[in-house]
């Protein structure tokens, strides 16, 4: 009964979006709707088209891929014919900002978003922009400077007419409302307890009340009106740098996150501020500089991340993101949602803090939740309860990861690091299928519509499946 039921709820919200956003339908990285390959392998693609550098995945119309990317001096928006792989156009943003981010990340690290029409595409190092299907440039949307200790990486949104986009960071972090039509601003709200994050947000509608918009940020989970903005409630309890996208199934929402000094064996409890300059303000004026921290205080925790205003010194404010950061927790949560205001002690149904991915969202599909870890360290645990079900290597890709797992058609599909590209039959008693090395690194989620799955490995774009 609850595959059925399941089935019926993925039945009646999933598709109605088709692959026109980062991980799909809603975030889900689930597209039931036809066969896939049992395999993916290099020499068995449809078609490969040569793409720019990037790390974003496709966002697709019925006929059209959208996809961003970079070269040395620009940032690059481009649509590709579903059915050939042909370039149709290729546009380049009106100016470049370098920003600080982690050797990792990428100028093109955020995926574009599509209303089945047109495209909207968001660069840290300018702001949003929105092209036509033929594209034509419809509007522009400079945002920035960031203070991202990483760089930016969440993505946009399409729903309802509007753009939303989250913004997080280590000054000024907020999430936005946008008009799709013309870029106009139709709501801001100001996200003060969040630092440097990247989750793309999901979007929840209940039988009663308005939707939400669901984006959760350093510490907590947090939901926001989306007609405008206002804040319904908020989830305490995971870690402060949270990078995956949540998934809704029902009225359910899982969400896992890890970050460094996530675990019970790393937690440190600090002192209060006024206590912290007792002990360590040696110059007296009311900071706390790196030469002034106590060792102790500061194990293995680069000093400038928590410098917020990077003037090399913590003030109060600062301090606090740093002792909450030390107290925080890594975990995979279940909670129930259609709750207000602070639903921490009441909306939990499970918590998990094994087993745990750096990047990569939880999985929900068919009754199970899925994790990928790096290592190659698969884990499938009951989604209703949070009980392990089965943990192992996948065998060949013991990979590091940091594409997130799309499923279909009773196959889960798994995309690392050096480019080993596994295949898992789903369930509780999950299995590998096959794996193949595609010879390039693989950081953008893979992408599954109408029987077909669109792969970005290196400076090549892949499209699989049946004739």
């Amino acid at each position: 009964m609850k595959v059925v039921v399941a089935l019926l709820l993925f039945a009646s919200t999933a598709f109605s979006d088709g692959w026109s956003r980062f991980r799909g339908p809603n975030g889900t990285g689930v597209d039931d709707s036809a066969a896939l390959p049992n395999a993916l392998a290099a020499d068995s693609a449809r078609w490969m088209t040569e793409t720019p550098q990037g790390k974003s995945s496709p966002a697709l119309t019925d006929d059209t891929i959208f996809l961003t990317g970079h070269d040395e001096a620009q940032l690059l928006t481009m649509a590709l014919d579903r059915a050939t792989g042909k370039v149709l156009w290729r546009r380049t943003a009106p100016s470049r900002r370098l920003e600080k981010m982690h050797r990792l990340n990428s100028e093109a690290s955020s995926s574009p978003v599509t209303d089945g029409e047109n495209v909207y595409v968001f660069f840290g190092g300018y702001g949003l922009l929105s092209y036509g299907p033929d594209g034509n440039e419809r509007w522009r949307l400079p945002l920035g400077p960031f203070t991202n200790f990483h760089g930016m990486g969440a993505s946009p949104i399409y729903v309802d007419g509007k753009i939303i986009m989250v913004c997080d960071q280590d000054q000024g972090a907020f999430v936005m409302a946008v008009d799709a039509a013309d870029g106009a601003l139709l709501w801001r709200t100001e996200r003060p307890e969040m630092v440097h994050s990247y989750t793309t947000p999901v979007i929840y509608r209940p039988a009663d009340g308005p939707a939400e918009v669901i984006a959760p940020g350093s510490y907590q989970i947090v939901s926001y009106r989306l007609d405008n903005g206002e804040e319904l409630w908020r989830w305490r309890g995971i870690a402060y740098q949270v990078k995956g996208t949540a998934v809704i199934e029902g009225d359910r929402l899982y969400f896992n996150a890890w970050s460094v000094g996530g675990t019970a064996a790393r937690r440190l409890v600090l002192p209060e501020f006024a206590e912290a300059l007792a002990r360590a303000d040696a110059d007296g004026d009311g900071l706390i500089s790196e030469d002034e921290i106590p060792n102790e205080w500061e194990p293995d925790s680069p000093f400038a991340m928590q410098d917020l205003d990077k003037n090399g010194e913590w003030n109060e404010k600062e301090w606090r993101y740093y002792t909450m950061r030390r107290t925080s927790t890594n975990a995979t949560v279940c909670l129930r949602l259609g709750g207000r205001g602070d639903v921490t002690d009441t909306h939990t149904i499970w918590k998990m803090q094994k087993n745990m991915p750096e990047v990569p969202a939880v999985l929900v599909y068919r009754d199970a939740a899925y994790l990928i870890k790096n290592g190659g360290i698969f884990t499938a645990f009951d989604a209703e309860t949070g009980d392990v079900l089965k943990q192992g290597r996948i065998r060949d890709a013991l990979d590091n990861y940091y594409a997130s797992p799309v499923a279909g058609d009773g196959k889960i599909y798994l995309a690392g690091e050096q480019g080993l590209v596994s295949v898992v039959r789903a369930g509780a008693d999950w299995e590998p299928m096959a794996t193949a090395d595609f010879g390039d690194p693989v950081f953008a989620t893979p992408v599954i519509s109408d029987g077909r799955i669109y792969l970005r490995a290196g400076g090549k774009l892949y499209c699989f499946g049946e004739d």
